[in-house]
């Protein structure tokens, strides 16, 4: 699959991290001490995290209870005054028995999720999320090249020749400015573009160019797969790339 050539589209995919593998797991065991800091009140932090990434109802309601506890405990410190009496001391004693609680559930779930969010990789030494990179990059570029490819169509269908000059569907030829999602003119792209981009056989490719000579062109996949002897299954999944210009 060739990278987009496309800079706008080049900005838009995610890039792979390439930091050192010691600064990822220290990263790490930063982020699962992190509600120790500030004794508990980032407790619900990590956990965000983790549902953000890991999308579990569980861990929505372990941010939101941590969230509440951390905010009613903070409200408790804030309402305390400075001259502490009887009932203050209690307020200050039961905000810190709070942040305690929370600071100790928080630990325990970040420690507990913090291969799983950061990747095997983060334990083993590796680069801990750059496979989750590298699938979301190829992700968004299958998901360009489809736009581009149902562009090009209905390009096809209301000028073809605008088509034509733009040379949709013919990677064989050089200077083609118009991404067009890696489409394949079947009618008139060479047998070798069809083997490296519909990854067809050299024999089939080389029947469809006898056959294309034989009937002047095809209309479609069907009648591709009426004039060859390719098989139904490989003709049906050339409609994802294939187009048939007539000119």
């Amino acid at each position: 699959m060739a990278y987009p050539t496309d800079p706008r589209t080049r900005a838009q995919l995610p890039v792979a991290p390439t930091r050192p593998a010691w600064y990822v797991i220290l990263g790490s065991w930063l982020w699962a001490l992190l509600p120790l800091y500030l004794f508990g009140l980032l407790s619900w932090v990590p956990v965000l995290h983790a549902w953000m990434r890991l999308r579990r109802r569980a861990l929505r309601n372990w941010t939101l209870t941590l969230g509440g506890v951390t905010a009613l405990a903070f409200l408790l410190l804030v309402l305390d005054p400075s001259d502490s009496d009887a009932d203050t001391s209690f307020m200050t004693g039961l905000a810190t028995t709070l942040l305690f609680a929370a600071m100790v559930a928080g630990s325990i779930q970040s420690f507990r999720l913090r291969r799983e969010v950061f990747g095997d990789t983060a334990g083993r030494g590796g680069r801990a999320g750059a496979s989750d990179w590298h699938s979301m990059a190829a992700v968004a570029q299958v998901e360009h090249a489809r736009v581009r490819r149902a562009e090009a169509r209905a390009l096809v269908e209301k000028d073809p020749g605008m088509a034509r000059e733009l040379r949709i569907g013919r990677p064989d030829l050089s200077n083609r400015a118009y991404d067009d999602g890696g489409l394949v003119d079947v009618n008139h792209a060479s047998a070798q573009a069809m083997v490296n981009l519909l990854e067809l056989r050299p024999e089939y490719a080389e029947e469809i160019v006898r056959a294309r000579e034989e009937a002047g062109g095809f209309s479609g996949v069907a009648e591709l797969g009426a004039y060859t002897s390719i098989p139904a299954p490989i003709v049906d999944g050339l409609r994802e790339r294939a187009v048939f210009l007539r000119y």
